[in-house]
Parts: C-alpha cells; structure tokens; sequence
C-alpha cells in the first residue's frame, strides 16, 4: 500500500473540504491510499495517520500552506516522519510557513517546494507509477 497524504496548514473553513490532488492521487492506483490531516487535527487522528505510514511501502507528502497557524499535533506527525524517512518518497511543499518548510527542507533531496498544479500532477503520477 502507498499513501499520499496531504498536511493543510491554516483556516480549515476558509479551505474547505475539496481536495482536488488528493482525489486525483487516490484515483490512479488501486493500491494508492489518500488522507489528509491538519494543523488543527486532534492527536488521534495524527496517531492514525503514522499508523498509516508504518503501514506504507512509500508516502508522497503534499504540505498545503494557506495561513500562518501554528503547527500543533503536526509536530509529533514530522518528528515521525524523520524517523521513518526511508518511507518518504517525496514532500511537495506549497505557500509560506517559515517553521514548516524548515522542518520539511531537512528532507533534502526529498523536499521540493512548488506551487504548480501541472508539475504537482506529474510528480505524483511518477510516484504512483514507481
């Protein structure tokens, strides 16, 4: 199994529940799973979500920035994903959060940040076709 997670950080209302590339990763593959969760997430489901990435052969990471809020329960979310780097295959990072991307960036290699909905599509495409 392989899980594209989104991680929205900001105003979940002004956002809304639309979540056009999580449709569209979890639609090209049978064994690819799509979640989402959020700076304002309670600490069970952020629990579930690492659940979800143990259970993972791979993880493509799509961090979705609207707001400046603080990072919350996400924090024990990142700190396990550094422990289970070798999970990660990619971290597509959009909009500005100083704390978050410099968190992300520690991926190196692995961390890409961009705003482009075409190339975001390719980049999860390459990662459903392996």
């Amino acid at each position: 199994m392989r899980l594209f997670l989104q991680i929205n950080i900001g105003e979940w209302k002004k956002n809304g529940y639309v979540k056009p590339l999580l449709s569209f990763a979890s639609s090209l593959a049978d064994d690819v799973i799509g979640t989402d969760v959020d700076n304002q997430s309670e600490g069970h489901i952020i629990e579930l979500v690492k659940k979800l990435i143990a259970q993972s052969t791979q993880t493509f990471l799509y961090v979705c920035v609207t707001d400046q809020q603080p990072l919350n329960h996400l924090l024990s979310l990142v700190n396990y994903i550094f422990q289970h780097k070798d999970k990660i295959h990619l971290v597509v990072f959009t909009g500005e959060h100083a704390t978050a991307e410099k968190l992300f960036r520690a991926l190196n290699e692995k961390f890409v940040k961009n705003s482009e909905d075409d190339l975001i599509r390719k980049m999860i495409k390459q990662f459903v076709r392996g």
